[in-house]
């Protein structure tokens, strides 16, 4: 199964990246490479993250990577990461 990063996810990510730079830049680039590394695994093993409590719906799941929660869901075609949270910070209210 493919993972996809979308491109909210991808411009959440990379504010991260650019606020974690302003005090170590080695540390951002390492942070992302473990971020993509954590959900290279979802190719193979979809289901390992938790289902969202927030939405509680089965196809909607996400990894916990240290401070930062990666909500995706889960198609027919991939697995597609929809957002970089930090853990403090409340999920959207659901649409």
């Amino acid at each position: 199964m493919e993972v996809v990063w979308t491109r909210q996810a991808i411009r959440m990510i990379n504010e991260f990246v650019d606020y974690i730079a302003q005090d170590d830049y080695l540390a951002a680039e390492q942070w992302a490479l473990e971020l993509m590394s954590q959900t290279d695994k979802l190719a193979d093993h979809p289901r390992i993250g938790r289902v969202v409590p927030e939405y509680n719906e089965e196809t909607l799941r996400e990894l916990i990577v240290g401070n930062y929660r990666l909500p995706y869901r889960i198609k027919e075609n991939g697995v597609y990461i929809e957002a970089v949270w930090h853990v403090r910070q409340l999920p959207p209210d659901k649409e």
